[in-house]
């Protein structure tokens, strides 16, 4: 059999060849006292790229060989080094061209360095570090900009089509199941454990859940005609207790209806939610649709605290003082200040008043919060019965009057505020309204945008698994080169299954 310093370079043979490269390049280099520092620093940029391109094709040469010798047993065969048994590969570094050291076995043609080197071709001609790179940037722009990008920033060496960047990352984004885009188990207990805040009657850990949509224009009917249609986002969160930020756990987008909603939330808490001694206090913060306490109220643990976002009960207070009163009026908000402050247990304390003096000023930064202090509804049966007596006994008869009582009566044990906040709760849903912004709208509600229900949700799950912390270890599994060859061999049935 041919040897292998008759077939390919040799360790000190490649040296040599980057040691010519460099010698050649390197003085050029140095005689160019007329560039600008930016045009240096692309002269040098250009001298690794071709450094580069030289030594991962010699690597990769070695590679098909290696697999060659080891088929072969070391046996004397015909190899096939015509253009047909060349491959080329589009990497970080621009295209690579390496033998694949085919050879005759009676009166076939064997190459088995394609299938083990270059698993993914030819459905897919992108090494593995290009397709991470086109699935990052392809999830963070419009895939035309993430074209443009990526050939800027890699100094030209990259040019792959936007339709490749969106093919590819379409495929990568349907391979990623909720185990990709949530926390590790044992990252949501540590964080528990350490991170969160605590129910102050309790002192368990503090797990927020919570689900809402929003729209999106996608393509209906196998059609050209997008409309906007409703995507039901589900998110679990904590708030780190020294900094008051967001601790994301994990969560999931679905097209799917209000049933699919509640398997995908109970899904999610068998996953992440620890169990024992060990167990958080689950809080499902929601709106007040009808369709959140038929389907999703059912599959959430016993003990869990149920909260209806504030936000939502505020906007209805609002919009039944503007009936009244008259929109913007100052009866208006005067009513809703008071009605708020019952129900949350704030109350104004009374300054004392100092004597001005002369050239002093006060500065705002530094004033009290004079409703820090959280109080108890002294109602007997809560914030929510005392908010509903008062509508019924205090506020004239309308049908806005209507209305807003019957959402309170039909979220009456959910509006405890006052309580809610005293146990050191969250009672907003803003955490999920965020992710709506930062997972979907931002990327997926673009100007002229418009998506398949496939393509939308591998786009969500590529910024799912960056929110979890997870694009590290996904890139990183030995076997991701095999689970990506048989994606890319079936595209349409992945995406689909995801």
């Amino acid at each position: 059999m041919t040897t292998q310093s008759q077939i390919t370079a040799a360790a000190s043979d490649v040296n040599t060849r980057l040691a010519e490269l460099l010698q050649e390049r390197v003085p050029e280099l140095f005689a160019r006292t007329d560039l600008s520092g930016r045009e240096l620093e692309m002269a040098v940029w250009s001298v690794v790229l071709e450094v580069g391109r030289v030594l991962l094709t010699a690597l990769l040469s070695v590679a098909c060989w290696r697999v060659t010798e080891r088929v072969t047993g070391g046996q004397p065969v015909r190899m096939r080094l015509d253009r047909n048994y060349f491959l080329s590969r589009s990497t970080t570094f621009g295209t690579v061209t390496v033998p694949l050291f085919a050879y005759r076995d009676g009166g076939r043609t064997l190459c088995p360095a394609r299938e083990e080197v270059f698993p993914l071709h030819p459905k897919c001609r992108s090494s593995l570090l290009l397709l991470e790179w086109e699935a990052r940037v392809g999830s963070q722009l419009p895939f035309r900009q993430a074209e443009e990008g990526m050939e800027f920033f890699s100094h030209g060496a990259v040019r792959t089509e936007d339709t490749t960047i969106s093919r590819h990352m379409g495929v990568i984004g349907a391979l990623l199941d909720r185990k990709w885009t949530c926390r590790t188990p044992q990252d949501v207990a540590r964080i528990l454990a350490t991170r969160a805040t605590r129910d102050k009657e309790s002192g368990k850990p503090l797990l927020y859940v919570s689900t809402d949509a929003h729209a999106l224009r996608r393509y209906v009917d196998d059609t050209w005609k997008a409309e906007y249609k409703m995507i039901n986002g589900i998110r679990l969160w904590s708030i780190d207790r020294r900094t008051g930020q967001t601790i994301h756990l994990g969560g999931e987008y679905t097209w799917g209806d209000c049933r699919d909603v509640a398997e995908r939330v109970r899904a999610l808490l068998d996953l992440l939610v620890p169990t024992g001694e060990h167990a958080p206090q689950l809080v499902l913060v929601t709106d007040g649709m009808p369709w959140i306490r038929d389907h999703v109220f059912p599959v959430m643990p016993a003990g869990t605290r149920f909260i209806l976002d504030f936000y939502h009960l505020a906007e209805r207070l609002s919009k039944y003082a503007a009936a009244r009163f008259g929109a913007k009026t100052k009866q208006a908000r005067a009513w809703v200040r008071r009605i708020v402050a019952r129900l949350t247990g704030k109350r104004p304390y009374k300054r004392k008043k100092l004597a001005k003096r002369k050239g002093h000023r006060k500065n705002p930064a530094r004033r009290r919060d004079p409703f820090r202090i959280v109080h108890a509804c002294n109602h007997p049966h809560g914030a929510g019965d005392d908010l509903l007596w008062t509508l019924i006994e205090h506020e004239p008869d309308s049908d806005h009057l209507d209305e807003l009582i019957g959402y309170v009566s039909a979220n009456l044990d959910r509006i405890d505020y006052s309580t809610f906040r005293a146990l050191g709760m969250q009672i907003g849903s803003g955490a999920m309204e965020s992710l709506h912004r930062v997972a979907s709208q931002m990327r997926l509600k673009l100007a002229g945008a418009r998506w398949t229900a496939e393509h939308a949700l591998a786009v969500l799950n590529t910024r799912l698994m960056m929110l979890a912390q997870r694009w590290d270890d996904f890139w990183s599994q030995a076997d991701l080169a095999a689970t990506l060859a048989q994606a890319f061999r079936s595209p349409t049935a992945s995406m689909e299954a995801a």
